[in-house]
């Protein structure tokens, strides 16, 4: 109850303070009254107390509680809108903030909570950057928390709450309602320059009215300056930011337009006398999205990691990444490294047409698979001559203990330049009974040196996005059965002579046993001599029912391999493939070379020797023939979202 009456007494005084008598801005409630834009009324000691005492919420806006930030003092906690609230609200488990910035997770999360937001922020961009919605990548220190609405969708992503609200702007600054930092001397300049427009908030500036914006009506009369009309109609402001009804006369405007358009013209003009100031009347133009599609869901609709784009402009070459494009613009697409054309006849160029729509969707080139280039270095290991071009599919996993130190933990092959198979054990938690987290794992290919730091030139890091783990998979109480897991990478690998996928295929019920019976193939690891250095291993394979003869418990989505010459499998190489070439049996007019033949996938060594150790008998290995719905799926997704 104390803490209570403290709170409505601190609220009367911040209310007091606030003179709030502007009749412009309240309407006409009670003088103790405040009106909410919906015209109800609510006591003025209600306003900017953290609660939504107004139906529509109007009393807990920047707009309306920014100016009393400098009234909220300790112990009290000022919400980043600058609500008033006890001081006992942040971090307490209950919202006691309109905008929720008592309990951000920055604010008050863990370590491990705000490195997982972190990381999901940065998505696949670099250290310093972060991810917006549409998929493009911002640098932080420039545009997160800077006021404006960088990532461009229209919602302020990147001026949230629940990223800027936290923060503490310096001295010279002033925080947005949001939580964003803009300069000081930016704010009442008749400009909007927070993305939430609290820094020309009514109370702040001593203007006149809450601008809330209208909907836009064509002029009713000729006695104004000459609009556009429709779509091609800007948004209309005066110098306070306030929202202009046509017709326009004796005053200078200030031009913007909806997301999804751009202004061609001037920003501002003066009308009067019923002419514009400027020759030119601002028009919004429609322009081509390539950050989301025609349904406004995210999706880059010019880059894939199949392709590489050209785009021009009136016979100009013009950036690809931007975002908006102008009608007229032309993009023309190449297949990357490592991808065919899927079209017989070539493809017309991708246009942006007039209304801000693309003539056609991108096309996805078909991926090369199981190919082996020309070897750039080689050495020897146990006799076998190894190159960084032999095994182009398989990569390292690693787990991190901090952000420099990373052990070795499995082999894996490539699927497609985002995705990854492996051993689920390798990735699995035997106690949580769940995939480790996602961020603990790097995953490095055309790697030579066994070694995270022995490094070479050609070795490629990615992080790790997500895992899949094969349903069913139960460890060790289940003899290891199941044992599959699918990596999907924050970030596509460029395919090139040391990094390229293996082939798979998919054979109906009477076949997915036999199909792994006397195969001599190979399996790539890193041996145990020196640095550790890459090696590839013949070996020949088992269907199931005869590998029961030597191993009795083996379950029945194995199968088994012996080794030849003098090496052996050893502990790490879990999670490797096993691998054989063939002859494709599609037609080979598909592909670029007249090399019928491949290196095919046939499963994923699973049993692995204890540390230190190599194996001197059989090996089991999961066949991927009973995942195919599995790995197809996990496929599909990588075709469809970024190739």
């Amino acid at each position: 109850m104390i803490s209570k009456h403290l709170k409505s007494h601190l609220l009367c005084i911040c209310v007091t303070l606030l003179s709030f008598s502007a009749r412009s801005v309240y309407g006409a409630c009670g003088a103790i009254q405040f009106e909410c834009d919906n015209g109800s009324c609510i006591s003025k000691f209600e306003v900017c107390d953290g609660t939504k005492n107004c139906p529509d919420g109007s009393d807990e806006t920047g707009l309306i509680c920014v100016s009393q930030r400098n009234q909220c003092t300790k112990p009290y906690f000022t919400c980043s809108y600058g609500a008033c609230v006890i001081g006992t609200a942040p971090c307490n488990g209950i919202i006691e903030c309109a905008d929720g910035s008592d309990e951000t997770v920055f604010l008050c999360g863990t370590s491990d909570v705000k490195r997982q937001i972190e990381s999901n922020l940065k998505g696949n961009c670099k250290d310093e950057e972060f991810k917006c919605p549409s998929g493009i990548c911002l640098e932080k220190s420039t545009y997160l928390c800077n006021g404006y609405d960088d990532c461009g969708d229209g919602t302020g992503y990147d001026e949230s709450v629940n990223y800027c609200g936290h923060i503490e702007c310096p001295g010279y600054a002033f925080k947005c309602a949001s939580g964003g930092c803009i300069a000081g001397d930016l704010i009442c300049n008749g400009k909007a320059d927070c993305f939430d427009n609290s820094d020309e908030a009514p109370l702040l500036c001593n203007t006149s009215s809450v601008t809330t914006q209208p909907t836009v009506v064509l002029p009713t009369s000729l006695s104004g300056c000459p609009l556009p009309h429709g779509d091609e109609l800007p948004i209309l402001k005066d110098k306070y930011g306030t929202y202009l009804k046509p017709p326009i006369n004796m005053i200078t405007v200030f031009f913007s337009c909806k997301p999804g358009y751009v202004l061609e013209g001037a920003k501002a003009s003066r009308c009067a006398n019923q002419q514009w100031s400027l020759d030119v009347v601002p028009t919004c133009v429609k322009y081509c999205d390539t950050w989301q599609d025609s349904e406004g869901r995210p999706k880059n609709l010019l880059h894939g990691y199949s392709t590489n784009p050209t785009c021009t402009y009136e016979g100009q070459a013009v950036n690809c990444s931007a975002r908006y494009h102008p009608p007229g613009t032309e993009v023309t697409f190449i297949c990357a490294t490592g991808f065919r054309s899927s079209n017989i006849l070539p493809q017309p160029p991708m246009k942006c047409m007039a209304g801000g729509y693309w003539s056609r969707q991108r096309v996805p080139c078909a991926q090369e698979c199981g190919q082996i280039a020309t070897p750039i270095t080689q050495f020897s290991a146990n006799g076998y001559s190894i190159n960084n071009t032999v095994v182009p599919w398989h990569v390292g996993i690693y787990v991190g203990h901090n952000e420099k130190d990373y052990n070795f933990v499995c082999g894996g092959s490539l699927l497609t330049p985002d995705l990854v198979i492996t051993a689920a054990h390798c990735v699995y938690s035997e106690v949580s009974k769940n995939a480790y987290n996602a961020n603990t794992f790097r995953v490095v290919a055309a790697k030579l040196y066994r070694g995270y730091n022995n490094v070479t030139n050609e070795d490629r890091r990615r992080e790790v996005e997500s895992i899949i783990v094969a349903p069913k998979y139960k460890g060790r109480e289940d003899n290891y059965k199941n044992d599959i897991a699918l990596i999907f990478l924050s970030d596509p690998y460029k395919l090139s002579n040391v990094v390229r996928p293996v082939c798979l295929e998919f054979f109906d019920f009477s076949e997915k046993e036999n199909i792994n019976n006397d195969v001599q193939g190979q399996f790539a690891g890193w041996n145990f001599k020196d640095e550790r250095e890459l090696q590839f291993v013949p070996a020949k394979s088992q269907m199931n029912s005869v590998c029961q003869a030597s191993l009795y418990d083996i379950s029945s989505d194995k199968f088994c391999m012996y080794t030849q010459g003098t090496s052996l499998a050893c502990h790490g190489d879990s999670g490797g493939g096993f691998t054989a070439r063939r002859e494709m049996l599609g037609d080979v007019r598909l592909t670029f070379s007249r090399d019928r033949f491949r290196h095919y996938l046939y499963g994923v060594i699973s049993s692995a020797p204890s540390a230190g150790q190599c194996a001197e008998s059989l090996t089991t290995l999961t066949n991927i023939q009973h995942f195919a719905d599995l790995i197809r799926t996990a496929m599909q997704k990588s075709l469809d979202v970024n190739a």
